[in-house]
């Protein structure tokens, strides 16, 4: 269900409880058998009307949040500048090394340039130059540190958990310290697909910001064109290297090509082929001597001397040609194997010419592109003034406002929600089912604090809603006479002894023979306002005479029942005492214990014609009545009213959904 301004937890649930029950009994059978309910819609009125009436609070809580940031904003923090230096990072297309760099640059090229902008050398270059080491700005040792700021307080939690104790600092860590707030106050920003890099320097001072935006893109292009230079010198060391290597390599090679042809006479590939010519026809007359031979050794003239003589000239012609091809063969051999050689060193001697020739080239591209080097400082746009950036006040107290106005409604919610007592007669009968017969605002019962000198009752005040209080009385008790009537609450502060006093006065006005009786030693409220005499020379007399002490400014007598002899009343004691009474006065007016400290108020209760139950005004919880209502019912004592005590009259018409409640008697 949804709480509304005027009803709490608990009479919420006892009033939905009630109609619930109303509406099973009107369903159909369908619906009481599923068990189907309707949902309440949220009402949203109702929350609106919650908000208005809290909306001093609201405004409160906004003030309160607006006025601290007003007060951070234009008189605690410190105004803020930034200025922005412009570099362009694309260089040349250059080569370094054996490595070819390619034209632009990637995105991890350029991030490894973004981190290198806020790096250690960088930064430690500019607080040299800007003698940053001396500036309370960036270095905080110079300022003198207040023992409960933020940042004092910070340092003490952090060496107090450590077990350890602040040392001073050394030039080393001053000066990390110096570079690390150095850092935070620089901004390294590049625009998208661009090569473009944008420093910004935040500080106190413009001058200074402007001074350390363009100190630390000068920086940082002086460092980046030193890096470039010794990357330089060192490509250029290489390829020297290498070109002196190279060229001592090829005289080598060139010589030992010159070696071979001197030493093994290697011909061209067409000497080759005239040798390989000769080799064969010096194989052809070898096989046709040799024919000859095998012919003249078979002929039939074997035998003649002159046969013989010329197969010996044969054979020394099949000697002769063998000989010969034998020659041609090993040296077409070695100039085959001479020449293979002299082709091998002349390709790894082509090789390395091509190589020199190469790294030479680079050697003379590098030496000329040296001059062509953009410079770096038309690479950089310095920053002409900084610009305001903060605090931003308007910013700060409009947000500022639109928190302060959230907090102020989530407060005046959980009020709302936390309330637990009722605000209104209607919703406290809804809840108990028992008349409340009379309301008595703060702004009334102020009037008793003033103690003896309060009595008698002005008539425009108290007397009237006390006379509404016996009259209600009177009409819920026609039956039965109301000679003894019990004043009580469930707890202490509620309202009970100023209910029993002025229902006293009111009765001994209009001629009743009255007696206030308290057995509550412990309320001393009841001292206070008639005075701390008067009670004490009542507890006298009833401890030697057993009688009770007129009250002239009460207009009844008063009565402390204790026993005798200090101990607990007891149900015969109590019988006697009150028999007593009912003989000698008209009206008894009992000022007990509260209900929920024990059984002595349930006992004095039992004994009463009529029993009026005191609630205070939006601080008894309901739950707490309830147990107090119980306890009375439990020993067959019902309550017979209600009285609502200690309204805010003001609040109650706010919060209160009763359309009568300015029509009620209250005061």
């Amino acid at each position: 269900m949804v709480f509304w301004p005027g009803h709490t937890k608990a009479a919420g649930a006892q009033f939905d409880m009630t109609h619930r029950n109303r509406a099973i009994r009107a369903r159909p059978y369908d619906e009481q058998v599923y068990g189907s309910e309707r949902i309440t819609p949220l009402d949203i009125a109702a929350m609106l009307r919650v908000v208005w009436h809290g909306k001093m609070l609201i405004v409160c809580a906004t003030l309160l949040v607006a006025g601290l940031a007003a007060y951070y904003a234009f008189r605690m923090a410190t105004p803020q500048y930034a200025a922005t230096a412009t570099l362009h990072l694309e260089g040349p297309t250059r080569p370094l090394g054996s490595a070819q760099q390619m034209p632009g640059l990637d995105d991890a090229q350029l991030n490894t340039k973004i981190a290198l902008v806020t790096s250690d050398p960088v930064l430690n270059s500019v607080v040299i130059e800007r003698g940053l080491l001396s500036d309370p700005e960036f270095n905080r040792y110079l300022s003198l540190q207040r023992p409960f700021a933020l940042h004092s307080l910070r340092t003490t939690i952090r060496h107090a958990l450590a077990g350890t104790s602040e040392q001073p600092p050394d030039a080393a860590a001053v000066l990390v310290k110096t570079i690390q707030n150095l850092r935070a106050k620089l901004t390294v920003a590049r625009h998208p697909d661009t090569y473009i890099l944008q420093i910004t320097a935040r500080s106190a001072d413009p001058d200074k910001a402007t001074q350390l935006a363009n100190t630390t893109a000068r920086t940082f292009l002086a460092h980046m064109q030193l890096r470039d230079a010794e990357a330089q010198a060192e490509a250029e060391l290489w390829l020297q290297s290498r070109i002196n290597a190279l060229r001592t390599e090829l005289e080598t090679q060139e010589m030992q090509v010159a070696a071979l042809i001197a030493t093994a006479q290697i011909q061209q590939d067409r000497g080759l082929d005239t040798l390989s010519a000769q080799v064969l026809a010096a194989n052809q007359d070898l096989i046709e001597a040799r024919n000859t031979l095998a012919a003249l050794e078979i002929a039939p003239q074997s035998g003649s001397p002159r046969h013989t003589a010329e197969m010996t000239q044969r054979r020394a012609v099949v000697a002769a040609f063998a000989a010969l091809k034998e020659r041609l063969s090993a040296q077409l051999s070695d100039q085959s194997a001479g020449l293979a050689q002299l082709h091998q060193v002349q390709l790894q001697l082509d090789a390395n010419r091509q190589l020199y020739q190469t790294f030479l080239a680079r050697l003379h591209e590098n030496q000329m592109q040296q001059g062509l080097v953009t410079p770096y400082a038309q690479r950089m746009t310095p920053a002409a003034n900084s610009a305001y950036i903060g605090p931003q006040k308007i910013l700060i107290l409009t947000i500022a406002t639109i928190l302060g106005a959230t907090l102020g409604v989530m407060a005046v919610a959980l009020r709302h929600v936390a309330r637990k007592g009722v605000i209104d007669a209607s919703s406290l009968r809804d809840a108990t089912g028992i008349p409340v017969l009379a309301q008595f605002s703060t702004r009334a019962l102020r009037r008793l604090r003033k103690g003896p000198r309060s009595f008698p009752v002005p008539q425009s005040e108290l007397l009237g809603l006390a006379h509404g209080l016996c009259t209600a009385l009177s009409l819920r008790s026609q039956q039965q006479p109301q000679q003894i009537i019990r004043s009580t609450s469930s707890i202490q502060g509620e309202g009970k002894t100023e209910n029993a006093i002025l229902l006293a006065h009111v009765l001994a006005k209009s001629g009743k023979r009255v007696a206030l009786v308290t057995a509550d030693e412990s309320d001393q409220f009841l001292g206070s306002i008639l005075g701390q005499d008067v009670l004490a020379k009542a507890r006298q007399n009833w401890q030697l005479q057993g009688t009770g002490v007129q009250s002239p400014a009460l207009g009844a007598d008063l009565l402390l029942m204790v026993a005798a002899d200090d101990s607990p009343i007891l149900s015969n004691y109590l019988v006697a005492e009150l028999q007593a009474l009912r003989a000698t006065y008209d009206h008894i007016i009992i000022d007990g214990p509260p209900v929920l400290r024990g059984v002595q108020a349930a006992l004095i209760a039992s004994y009463a014609d009529a029993i009026i139950y005191a609630v205070r005004w939006s601080k008894t919880p309901l739950e707490v009545v309830a147990r107090g209502l119980s306890a009375l019912e439990e020993v067959d004592c019902p309550a017979t009213g209600l009285v609502l005590s200690k309204v805010n009259l003001r609040k109650m018409r706010k919060l209160s959904q009763d359309p009568y409640i300015n029509a009620m008697q209250t005061a």
